[in-house]
Protein backbone atom coordinates (compact mmCIF):
# COMPACT_ATOMS: atom_id res chain seq x y z
CA UNK A 1 0.00 0.00 0.00
CA UNK A 2 1.53 2.91 -0.72
CA UNK A 3 1.94 6.06 2.10
CA UNK A 4 -1.55 7.77 3.51
CA UNK A 5 -2.05 10.50 5.27
CA UNK A 6 -2.77 9.47 8.77
CA UNK A 7 -6.24 11.28 9.19
CA UNK A 8 -7.35 9.86 6.26
CA UNK A 9 -6.55 5.92 7.41
CA UNK A 10 -8.26 7.05 10.67
CA UNK A 11 -11.31 8.17 8.46
CA UNK A 12 -11.52 5.14 5.81
CA UNK A 13 -11.47 2.71 9.09
CA UNK A 14 -14.01 3.48 11.25
CA UNK A 15 -14.17 1.87 14.80
CA UNK A 16 -10.86 -0.15 13.65
CA UNK A 17 -7.47 -0.43 15.71
CA UNK A 18 -4.68 0.56 12.59
CA UNK A 19 -0.79 -0.57 12.41
CA UNK A 20 0.67 1.97 10.18
CA UNK A 21 4.67 1.87 9.33
CA UNK A 22 5.66 5.51 9.58
CA UNK A 23 7.10 6.98 6.51
CA UNK A 24 6.71 11.13 7.44
CA UNK A 25 6.89 12.69 10.80
CA UNK A 26 6.56 16.16 11.70
CA UNK A 27 9.89 16.98 13.26
CA UNK A 28 8.85 20.12 15.45
CA UNK A 29 5.91 18.06 17.07
CA UNK A 30 7.13 14.52 16.59
CA UNK A 31 3.50 13.80 14.77
CA UNK A 32 3.33 11.02 12.62
CA UNK A 33 1.92 12.61 9.54
CA UNK A 34 2.04 9.62 6.43
CA UNK A 35 2.67 5.64 7.00
CA UNK A 36 1.21 2.86 5.10
CA UNK A 37 -1.47 0.60 6.95
CA UNK A 38 -0.18 -2.46 7.75
CA UNK A 39 -2.96 -4.54 8.98
CA UNK A 40 -6.47 -3.08 11.24
CA UNK A 41 -8.95 -5.30 12.73
CA UNK A 42 -12.06 -3.91 15.36
CA UNK A 43 -10.03 -6.24 17.66
CA UNK A 44 -6.87 -4.88 19.62
CA UNK A 45 -5.61 -8.35 20.16
CA UNK A 46 -4.89 -8.92 16.32
CA UNK A 47 -3.04 -5.65 15.92
CA UNK A 48 -0.67 -6.64 18.54
CA UNK A 49 -0.01 -10.14 17.66
CA UNK A 50 0.53 -8.51 14.13
CA UNK A 51 2.87 -6.00 15.61
CA UNK A 52 4.58 -8.49 17.00
CA UNK A 53 6.16 -9.77 13.34
CA UNK A 54 6.73 -6.31 12.19
CA UNK A 55 10.22 -5.30 12.96
CA UNK A 56 10.34 -2.02 12.21
CA UNK A 57 9.03 1.07 14.36
CA UNK A 58 5.31 1.11 13.92
CA UNK A 59 2.37 3.24 15.05
CA UNK A 60 -0.72 1.31 16.63
CA UNK A 61 -3.47 3.82 16.33
CA UNK A 62 -7.14 3.66 17.13
CA UNK A 63 -9.54 5.43 14.41
CA UNK A 64 -12.05 7.39 16.33
CA UNK A 65 -10.96 10.34 19.45
CA UNK A 66 -12.74 7.74 21.96
CA UNK A 67 -11.11 4.41 22.58
CA UNK A 68 -13.90 1.50 22.71
CA UNK A 69 -14.57 1.17 26.26
CA UNK A 70 -12.51 -0.66 28.28
CA UNK A 71 -9.79 0.88 26.94
CA UNK A 72 -7.21 3.70 28.15
CA UNK A 73 -4.10 5.49 26.79
CA UNK A 74 -1.20 6.26 29.16
CA UNK A 75 1.85 9.13 27.86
Amino acid sequence: MKPMNIKTLRKKYNKQWLLIAIDKIDKKTTTPLTGRLLAHSAYREEIDTKSMRYRKPALVIYSEDRFPEGYAAAF
